[in-house]
């Protein structure tokens, strides 16, 4: 093969993943944030577990959070915009042919620049998990290095999202890079409040996505700890 067959099979090859993948993994960003609510949503119903129904009420806080958080910078939103914000790229929810569109994060949220919708949800969202993991340090680490190993994967992947919808939203110009870092920010400091909210509300078996067992000591169980003595005392 020669050298000037080499471009023309890479120009292909990079043509032909465009095309299949490319709007594949853009209609998976664009629906995610809803995807994620109602994917959730189902399997807090069909398992009934307690700590999946409190996250689902969490996403329903960051959306009317953001809501809020909109309405209060609502003189200046319009300087976050990107320069495609109106792109159909941009939009989240479900879209129909006659061009109308469904979605949680808009309807219960609002469509804003600042805070971006999405950032501002997904990075609330995985810091509450993260947050809610790590409430959970202590029977992680007496269960072994295994799941601690997972825990941190869990972590870094989760980084690793957040950076690509991050990267997403920048390259198609839906809002620009100071309304993403912001609404990041803001996002990280919203996901941490509601960890605490959550383990007052709930207690600490609200916040177990894991559904790990639970380690009470002692003093937490309110009940006394008994030790075998020698039969000699």
């Amino acid at each position: 093969m020669g050298a000037a067959e080499k471009p023309v099979l890479y120009e292909r090859m990079k043509s032909a993943i465009e095309k299949s993948m490319m709007p594949v993994v853009i209609e998976t960003l664009r629906l995610l944030p809803d995807s994620v609510v109602l994917g959730t949503s189902l399997l807090a119903m069909i398992s009934l577990c307690k700590s999946y129904g409190v996250l689902v009420l969490t996403m329903v806080e960051l959306m009317f959070s953001q809501r809020i958080i909109a309405s209060i910078f609502g003189s200046i939103r319009p300087l976050g915009a990107g320069p495609d914000a109106l792109h159909e790229v941009c939009q989240p929810g479900f879209a129909f042919p006659n061009s109308m569109r469904i979605s949680l994060l808009e309807s219960i949220g609002v469509p804003s620049s600042f805070p971006s919708p999405v950032i501002f949800f997904l990075t609330g969202v995985l810091t509450y998990m993260i947050g809610s993991v790590k409430e959970f340090g202590r029977e992680i680490n007496s269960l072994g290095g295994d799941l601690q190993i997972r825990t941190v994967v869990g972590v870094v992947l989760s980084s690793f999202l957040a950076f690509i919808v991050f990267g997403f939203r920048l390259r198609y110009g839906c809002e620009t890079f100071g309304t993403l870092f912001i609404s990041l920010i803001i996002g990280v400091v919203a996901g941490i409040l509601i960890v605490q909210q959550n383990k007052a509300l709930f207690g600490r078996e609200g916040l177990n996505i894991l559904n790990l067992p639970m380690i009470l000591t002692a003093s937490e169980s309110g009940k006394p700890m008994y030790v075998c003595a020698p039969s000699g005392m």
